[in-house]
């Protein structure tokens, strides 16, 4: 809409975690040097947090373009995942084919994948994004990861990215061991008042924007930080809505009251004025705090409710094998009982048949009987007494 208009070659502010449009500010210089430490290093579980739209996610696709050919990566972003599920789109991020593996039969299959690349003097690398959503269920089973290694090597490294709130839950009593596992943590800041113009000239740079044209007033800047708190992911909103109006306006130049315009109609990213009345930020830490674990109890009742449907759909499942063997048994039990019963008429009926012959045999045995006893009766014998002399 507005690039001709200003002379750029595309949208410098869209919200893409786009490598080509990453600004190299201190705080991120910081985090990148401490990711590459860590990978450089083997350090095993590393814990980024950050704001959101503090640029960890650009950060990351920035660093997985420089990583040297011998470190196999995958980055997994969908989070909210049980562990069997977890374990799942590991193997299939690394490309194992896992299609009706058991949970036991995946890890096997992923703890050889890890033998093959350490044999081949390879890293495997792992990156979970949005790590603030894993179920503790599911962190439980990363940290049983990390004890896939060597003697003297991790086979598996480790790094989570998150927002503040994974800092939070990895301070649960029951994730001790966890936390135990974490050799690097870094908190990634936003943008301070000067980074913000150099991060705007920055993209517009890359935009194609001539060098010598300058489109935001230094009083323009200054209300984008005050109003975005140094977050670029609010810098790129306001910047790409105040682009757009000073392009319905024909502005050449956008000045501090085009930002404030576009504050006031679209609502991002101001912050509120100072009341005596409001709760105090420790008061609200700590009712967020209260709500945060009432939020995982239930997560940990559904989490229970689900590994008992589990349960009962795999005992389900045993029955209906069982009741198909018990038919294959019946059905092979009919079918043998069948074959007797057909033995038995085939016997029966040539018995039948023996007993007709036997039975004409005998009839025909009493018609000769009788008439040998018809004929005896017309022809009697004479007595013997008259040829005997006297």
């Amino acid at each position: 809409m507005y690039e001709t208009f200003y002379g750029l070659r595309e949208k410098p502010f869209n919200l893409n975690p786009d490598p080509e449009y990453f600004f190299m500010s201190h705080e991120h210089g910081e985090t990148y040097t401490q990711l590459e430490y860590a990978i450089t290093e083997n350090k095993g579980f590393v814990v980024i947090t950050g704001e959101i739209g503090s640029g960890k996610t650009t950060l990351i696709n920035y660093l997985l373009r420089r990583l040297r050919s011998d470190i196999e990566v995958a980055v997994l972003h969908h989070t909210l995942v049980r562990p069997k599920q977890f374990i799942k789109m590991l193997c299939q991020e690394f490309e194992l084919s896992s299609d009706g593996m058991s949970k036991a039969e995946m890890l096997e299959l992923f703890y050889n994948f890890l033998l093959e690349q350490f044999a081949a003097r390879k890293r495997v690398v792992l990156i979970i994004d949005e790590s603030q959503n894993l179920p503790e269920t599911t962190l439980e089973e990363i940290r049983l990861l990390s004890n896939l290694e060597s003697e003297k090597n991790h086979l598996l490294q480790i790094i989570l990215l998150g927002q503040p709130e994974l800092k939070n839950k990895l301070e649960q009593k029951n994730l001790e061991q966890f936390v135990q596992r974490v050799t690097v943590y870094w908190h990634l800041k936003g943008l301070n008042q000067d980074e913000v113009g150099h991060y705007i000239s920055h993209r517009l740079k890359v935009a194609g924007i001539d060098n010598n044209r300058e489109i935001f007033r230094p009083d323009a800047i200054d209300a984008l930080f005050t109003n975005s708190r140094g977050i670029p992911r609010l810098i790129n909103i306001l910047c790409d809505a105040a682009l757009v109006h000073g392009y319905a306006d024909e502005l050449n130049i956008i000045g501090k009251d085009t930002i404030e315009e576009v504050v006031r109609i679209r609502n991002i990213g101001v912050i509120p004025p100072k009341d005596k009345n409001k709760t105090p930020a420790r008061d609200t830490y700590q009712i967020q705090n209260k709500e945060l674990k009432k939020l995982q109890a239930n997560v940990k009742k559904i989490e229970k409710r689900i590994d008992f449907i589990e349960t009962m759909v795999q005992s389900f499942n045993t029955g209906i094998e069982t009741f198909s063997s018990a038919l294959e048994h019946f059905s092979s039990a009919d079918q043998k009982r069948d074959e007797i019963i057909f033995d038995l008429t085939q016997n029966l009926n040539e018995c039948m048949k023996s007993n007709v012959t036997l039975l004409g045999e005998v009839k025909r045995l009493q018609v000769l009987q009788r008439k040998a006893s018809d004929k005896e009766n017309r022809n009697p014998k004479k007595p013997l007494s008259r040829f005997i002399p006297r």
